[in-house]
């Protein structure tokens, strides 16, 4: 099934007709729920998406596997009406898709995408699921059981062990600390059908903080359809509490795994989150630091180290309020104390001069994802659905090309020299198995040690 549509007018066509220009608008519907529309003309498709907000991950008494498997377990294992495992198929004949996910451990995110001429039947079947849904024990044990088998996978990787030092460095023995790393044995094995149950019960309600239509649909149509959708749900509103204690203090920690077949050196420190604007430099400024062959990490490494490896930078979440750089890459372990100063002397210089090239070459893949979003239903709606989280104007998804022209080489370099982490802020994190290779760092045996590194 195709979820964009190849428009066939040409551009000059599209300019002059007003009514094929897509717009968004704020809705309300019949029962009082409010919604953004985003009217994307000639597309088959709709797309509906809801964000519920949730603090689950930030308190003690809640077993943090939950979330994970549950919103497998919703759509997977059964509902008022439906048996365990029938609707992966049903969705499948009727061109539907649906999913569910938690979104940097603040929202839990459902997706909802179908022909319009099968609105009433996708929409009867998601509302069961939300509504009533069987939590199948059978379907658990598995879902449960291939969830801790893939985590069991990825902890025993250099790189994720690292990862999973750090948070203890960062949250300690905060709660949210095993909701990101999934790391303590009991959490999967402990997990009940009652835990799912609970975490249902209090997550999916009536008042939701976003909800998103995207797609060739009217304002009295969508507004039916969510009125369908979160029929039947607790009227209930949630107010999460969004906070932990965190310690993102600078520390140098070498995690010692006798075992481990590569070294790996990752760097991470916070970065504004995206509520406060900057994301199209930050996106332009993390390619350029590491993000291709031609990115400053890269050429350092592979010029001062004489290295066939490469060193990336990327950004990340924890949550919607604490957001992360990171810098990371696999390295020589007789050349790891040698990187970690190669890293962080590109970085300085890096943070300290201009970027290379023309603007307009580092703005042009952005600029053509973002002339494509409209075709895309799920990825328009995907790209509001986070905008309104981040409490930004109504619309600013349909905006975006013209918030990327606005940006210029003061712009990023005000955000850099203004926004981005010191090279004295980032945590820095080795995993190698000589415990001598990074002079003067804390050496820990398990990640878990790392709390305690001053």
């Amino acid at each position: 099934m195709k979820r964009s549509v190849v428009l066939v007018f040409t551009l000059l066509a599209l300019a002059a007709c007003k009514d094929d220009t897509p717009t968004a608008t704020s809705e309300t519907s019949e029962s009082g729920i409010s919604f953004t529309l985003i009217t994307l003309p000639d597309h088959e498709d709709v797309s509906i998406h809801v964000a519920w907000p949730t603090d689950w991950a930030y308190r003690a008494e809640t077993n943090k596997a939950a979330p994970l498997v549950g919103t497998e377990l919703l759509l997977a294992g059964g509902a008022e009406g439906f048996p365990a495992g029938e609707v992966v198929e049903r969705f499948a004949d009727l061109n539907s898709e649906g999913s569910m996910y938690a979104s940097a451990n603040d929202h839990i995110i459902g997706e909802l995408t179908f022909e319009r001429g099968n609105l009433d039947e996708t929409i009867e079947i998601a509302n069961a699921h939300l509504r009533a849904p069987t939590l199948d024990e059978t379907w658990l044990a598995r879902i449960t059981d291939g969830l801790a088998q893939n985590m069991a996978e990825a902890q025993a990787q250099p790189a994720h062990a690292g990862f999973d030092a750090v948070r203890w460095a960062v949250f300690g023995e905060a709660p949210l600390r095993n909701a990101l790393s999934l790391d303590d044995p009991q959490t999967f094995e402990a997990l009940t059908r009652q835990d799912i149950a609970v975490w249902h019960q209090e997550t999916f309600t009536r008042n939701p903080e976003a909800i998103v239509v995207a797609g060739d649909i009217n304002a009295d149509a969508a507004a039916a359809a969510i009125d369908t959708l979160l029929d039947g749900l607790p009227d209930t509103r949630v107010s999460p509490t969004w906070e932990t204690p965190i310690d993102f203090s600078p520390k140098r920690i070498l995690l010692h795994q006798p075992g481990a077949e590569v070294t790996n050196l990752a760097f991470l420190a916070l970065l504004p989150p995206t509520q406060e604007g900057g994301e199209f430099e930050d996106l332009i400024l993390a390619h350029a630091l590491g993000g291709d062959d031609q990115s400053a990490l890269f050429e350092a490494v592979r010029t001062n180290l004489r290295a066939s490896y490469a060193f990336g930078a990327g950004m990340s979440n924890y949550t919607r309020a604490h957001r992360l750089l990171f810098m990371t890459g696999e390295v020589e372990d007789e050349k790891l104390a040698e990187a970690e100063t190669v890293v962080l002397d590109a970085y300085r210089a890096f943070r300290s001069g201009a970027l290379s090239g023309e603007l307009e070459d580092r703005k042009a893949p952005l600029e053509a994802n973002l002339s494509d979003l409209a075709e895309f239903v799920v990825d328009q709606a995907r790209s509001e659905l986070q905008s309104a989280l981040d409490g930004l104007p109504v619309g600013r998804s349909l905006q975006l090309t013209d918030e990327l022209a606005a940006v210029t080489d003061s712009s990023i370099m005000a955000r850099l020299e203004n926004d981005f982490p010191q090279p004295e802020d980032f945590i820095v994190i080795a995993v190698s198995p000589d415990a001598d290779a990074l002079p003067g760092a804390c050496v820990i045996q398990e990640p878990r040690e790392a709390a305690s590194c001053p």
